[in-house]
C-alpha cells in the first residue's frame, strides 16, 4: 500500500447549510449542520485512504476542548496519525463553512500559525512514497517537500491563497496545483501565460484548477486541458483537498500527469457530489 504523507491544516469545521448569502446585521436560521474533520491535510489524507491508499497525517491541534473533540473524531477515522503533534496551550485550528443551496461553500478559518512548530521532524531518509503540502504553514511545507524531492518522491504543493505564506516551499515542489484563486493571487492571472511563467521560474509542472472548467496545465512546455465530469454539486467543502489527495496518489502509482488529473477530476466529482 502506497503511503502518503499529507501536511498542513487540520481543523475542526461546522458546516451550516443555509438559503442565502449572508448580509451585515441579519440573524438566520441553517437548514442543517454538522461537525466535521476537517482542513487541507486530513481532508487529503482521508481522500488517499478513501482511495486505497494510506494517509499519513502530519500537522498539530492544540490540547484545548476544540483539540479533543477533534483527535476523537481522528480516532474514527483510518488516517495514520503518527505524526500527529499535540502543541501545549494552543489553539487548535477550526473553521465556521457555510454552504449554499447551489454547494458553494463560504470558509472562516481561525489557527495559530505557530502551532506546527513543535512538530518532530520526520525520519531520514524520507519513508514514505509522496508528499502533499499546503500553504498554511510555510516551513512545515518546506521541509517535507525538500525530504520528498531528495528522496526522489512526488512532491506536490496546492497553491491556495495566501500563495506567499509558503512562497520558500515552492523552488522544491515537483508539482504544483494551483486553485483558480490561488494563481491569481500569486501571479496576478489565472490563465495559460501565468502557468508558463511558473513553470519555467521553478522548474516544475503546474496546474490550475477551475471548478466545472477544464483543468489548466502546463508541463514546461505545452499548455493542456484536462475536461471534468459534470455533475451537480450538493456541497464543495473539501474537494480540491480530495482533488489534491487523489492526484498525489496516482502520481505515487505511477500514472503520467494527466491521468493523474483525470483521476483526481473524477474524485472531487464524486465528492461535490456527494457519492
Amino acid at each position: 500500500m502506497l503511503r502518503i504523507a499529507c501536511g498542513g491544516l487540520i481543523s475542526l469545521d461546522m458546516e451550516m447549510d443555509v438559503a442565502d448569502p449572508p448580509k451585515p446585521g441579519v440573524k438566520y436560521r441553517a437548514l442543517g449542520a454538522r461537525l466535521i474533520a476537517g482542513g487541507g491535510a486530513l481532508n487529503a489524507a482521508k481522500a488517499v485512504v478513501g482511495l486505497g491508499g494510506a494517509g499519513v497525517l502530519v500537522g498539530a491541534v492544540g490540547d484545548d476542548e476544540i483539540g479533543g473533540i477533534l483527535c476523537r473524531r481522528i480516532a474514527d477515522l483510518d488516517v495514520d496519525t503518527r505524526h500527529l503533534h499535540i502543541a501545549h496551550g494552543a489553539v487548535t485550528p477550526h473553521s465556521s463553512v457555510l454552504i449554499l443551496p447551489d454547494g458553494e461553500r463560504s470558509v472562516i478559518n481561525r489557527r495559530d500559525d505557530s502551532i506546527v512548530e513543535g512538530i518532530p521532524p520526520l525520519p531520514d531518509p524520507f519513508p514514505y512514497d509522496g508528499a502533499l503540502v499546503d500553504t498554511r504553514f510555510g516551513t512545515l511545507s518546506h521541509n517535507l517537500l525538500v525530504a520528498a524531492r531528495r528522496a526522489g518522491k512526488p512532491a506536490v504543493i496546492d497553491g491556495e491563497a495566501p500563495v506567499t505564506l509558503a512562497e520558500a516551499a515552492l523552488p522544491h515542489a515537483s508539482h504544483i496545483a494551483f486553485p483558480l484563486q490561488g494563481l491569481h493571487d500569486f501571479a496576478g492571472a489565472a490563465n495559460g501565460e501565468a502557468l508558463a511563467a511558473i513553470a519555467a521560474r521553478f522548474g516544475c509542472w503546474v496546474c490550475v484548477t477551475r471548478g466545472h472548467d477544464p483543468v489548466l496545465c502546463h508541463d514546461g512546455t505545452t499548455l493542456s486541458e484536462v475536461p471534468v465530469p459534470q455533475v451537480t454539486p450538493t456541497n464543495t467543502n473539501g474537494a480540491g483537498d480530495t482533488w489534491h489527495g487523489a492526484f498525489i496518489l496516482a502520481l505515487a502509482e505511477g500514472q503520467d500527469e494527466r491521468a493523474a488529473v483525470e483521476h483526481a477530476n473524477q474524485a472531487a466529482a464524486c465528492h461535490v457530489a456527494r457519492r
